[in-house]
């Protein structure tokens, strides 16, 4: 984990503004997540931080919606995005304490790296994954 500067808050936003947050406290370093639904979600594979829940406050929400993702890997999985425009934003298992945020919504610096790769066994045709982080076929172990 990292800390951020700036009384340890971090802001966030989606490409149009109409969906904007800020992160109080620490923020887990980035993992790349390479599974289906990333892909589709994101347009390729999804780049997440992760924070408790009750440390993000929604400061404006005009346009966040949410989806409820199917449920084949992870239950009760729901995929926060700006409707207006379809900025990918979170990503939140509803029975668990963190939820995970975009690394591409924060605003700079973050302070933060990238740790590594998870959902490797569902890695597309169009890439491959170049470094030496750590790769898991699923779910990121600690």
């Amino acid at each position: 984990m990292t800390e951020n500067s700036d009384s340890n808050k971090t802001k966030g936003r989606c490409l149009c503004g109409q969906v904007q947050f800020e992160i109080q406290g620490e923020l887990r370093n980035i993992v790349n997540c390479h599974c289906s639904k990333c892909r589709k979600f994101h347009g390729n594979f999804g780049a997440y931080t992760s924070v408790k829940v009750e440390n993000l406050k929604i400061t404006e929400d005009k346009g966040l919606k949410w989806y409820q993702s199917p449920t084949d890997e992870t239950p009760n999985v729901h995929r926060g995005f700006c409707s207006e425009c379809g900025s990918s934003l979170f990503w939140h298992p509803e029975d668990k304490p963190d939820i995970a945020v975009t690394a591409g919504s924060l605003e700079e610096p973050t302070n933060l790296k990238t740790i590594g790769h998870i959902w490797c066994c569902q890695l597309p045709d169009f890439y491959e994954i170049l470094d030496d982080l750590p790769k898991f076929d699923q779910r990121w172990k600690t």
